[in-house]
């Protein structure tokens, strides 16, 4: 995404896989305007769960992205759709643009994932240094990424690693940019995790505001 004053990287779930091919229609002219979004409700709403150490579910009910208490994450509600259209078009009709997606890439690492429900290092930074390169954006021109984020104790140090690692192919340059998740105020929405994702950001770019994550006291040791 980039808006007046910032360029925002965002990564997650199946919602980003359909605005991905909603991207590429556009650009190959199979369509003018696309609809992407996603839906997930939790049924019966307001059910608990039984933790148990070591699996995704948090033990305080909270999801603590990239904090020390990150252990898991929770599973909430929701439902988003964002109207996808080329620049040009939209600049042409006089659109309000929220903000402007300079590229996508997707990929699946297989069978070199770390676990069932965690991507490999490799495999995160490979799909995040091919979205800088179609963007034709540098890593040190980012100032934020809204992350996956789930606050699982394997899957925020893998996120963070394959950051890293892709950042490290365009800037030399720490501690320069900020980093976020949804989930800690809505929970993991799974289909529709991308597309809360995008619209928060895409707010964020509109307010000229990084909104801070929740429930966050000091950083992941790992």
């Amino acid at each position: 995404l980039k808006g007046p004053s910032i360029n925002v990287q965002t990564a997650c779930s199946t919602s980003l896989v359909a605005t991905h091919y909603a991207c590429q229609s556009l650009l190959n002219g199979e369509c003018d305007m696309a609809l992407a979004g996603g839906v997930t409700i939790e049924l019966p709403q307001d059910r608990g769960y039984l933790f148990k150490e070591g699996e995704i579910l948090s033990p305080d009910g909270h999801c603590h992205a990239f904090d020390h208490r990150a252990q898991g994450t929770v599973f909430g509600s929701g439902a988003g759709v964002v109207v996808l259209r080329r620049l040009e078009d939209a600049l042409a009709d006089g659109d309000h643009i929220w903000g402007v997606i300079k590229g996508t890439a997707v990929n699946n690492d297989g069978s070199a994932k770390d676990g069932y429900l965690a991507p490999s290092v490799d495999g995160q930074a490979a799909a995040i240094a091919d979205a800088h390169a179609l963007s034709e954006v540098t890593a040190g021109s980012i100032d934020y990424v809204e992350c996956h984020g789930t606050g699982t104790y394997l899957g925020d140090p893998i996120e963070v690693a394959a950051l890293t690692q892709a950042f490290q192919e365009t800037t030399d340059a720490q501690g320069f940019c900020r980093s976020g998740s949804v989930k800690t105020n809505t929970g993991h929405l799974d289909t529709a995790a991308w597309v809360a994702s995008l619209i928060k950001t895409s707010r964020s770019l509109h307010h000229k505001q990084m909104p801070p994550t929740l429930g966050y006291e000091a950083a992941n040791p790992a």
